[in-house]
């Protein structure tokens, strides 16, 4: 039975600093992204498919809604006798560690979102959250852009195939009204495009939270996607760059 964990929000964030003692994390599978709604949402399509005689595509339609959970290390260790818990993507951390942890008080813990170790620069977070806010929206703007270019190269190789001139296309394309179509297709893009960046937003609002509790300089500019090219150390996980980072 799928776990769903409810949005973080990261509420109240204090940083907690000192020696790593009493360390566990478990490898286990959850719903972060997804929730519970999405499921119901993906079982009616699933019905409506089967009722219109879709059966291929009701059956994957129920595959995705049962297979929404991804992986996550739980961990659970403690600060000077202070008892701390969460998920991390992947927790490159362990006993003896000196870092620093932006965490939320629960009712008989802290709730941790985010890791740092200051020596060599490494931080760990809640699962999905890599940006702070403006570099989650130029990231959007640049796949929007990668999109519609791809499509209008794919239009410029379509003329190409038919033997017509490239303008003449484009001309004739608009004096019949394709130029409506295609502006269409850029603007569903764009919509498709800002559904995601939107769906993603209660994690990057935790992101950028975490990097301010932790001290890192311009929160809302972070890229820890970027800025862990080029650090990558021999004794790293290959989830390096990918579920952990450095920055």
């Amino acid at each position: 039975m799928t776990e769903f964990i409810n949005h973080p929000r990261g509420e109240g964030l204090v940083k907690i600093s000192g020696v790593i003692s009493h360390y566990r994390v478990s490898r286990d599978t959850a719903s972060f992204f997804f929730t519970q709604s999405d499921q119901s949402k993906f079982g009616a399509i699933a019905v409506a498919a089967s009722l219109a005689g879709l059966g291929g595509q009701a059956m994957a339609t129920a595959a995705n809604a049962t297979s929404l959970e991804e992986e996550a290390d739980f961990v659970q260790f403690r600060i000077d006798g202070v008892e701390l818990k969460g998920w991390l993507w992947r927790s490159p951390f362990k006993e003896g560690d000196i870092v620093d942890v932006a965490a939320e008080w629960r009712d008989d813990h802290y709730e941790v979102f985010g890791v740092v170790r200051p020596a060599d620069r490494t931080i760990a977070l809640y699962p999905h959250c890599t940006r702070g806010r403006r570099t989650h929206v130029k990231n959007a703007i640049k796949w929007w852009i990668y999109v519609s270019v791809f499509f209008d190269v794919g239009i410029v190789a379509l003329s190409g195939v038919m033997s017509t001139p490239i303008i003449e296309y484009w001309t004739g394309a608009f004096e019949d009204g394709g130029g409506w179509v295609i502006g269409g297709i850029h603007v569903v893009i764009a919509i498709a495009v800002y559904s995601m960046t939107k769906q993603w937003m209660p994690f990057v609002r935790v992101a950028e939270k975490v990097f301010q509790t932790l001290g890192l300089p311009n929160p809302a500019g972070v890229d820890l996607v970027k800025s862990s090219k080029g650090k990558h150390k021999p004794d790293d996980s290959f989830e390096y760059g990918a579920m952990f980072f450095r920055y």
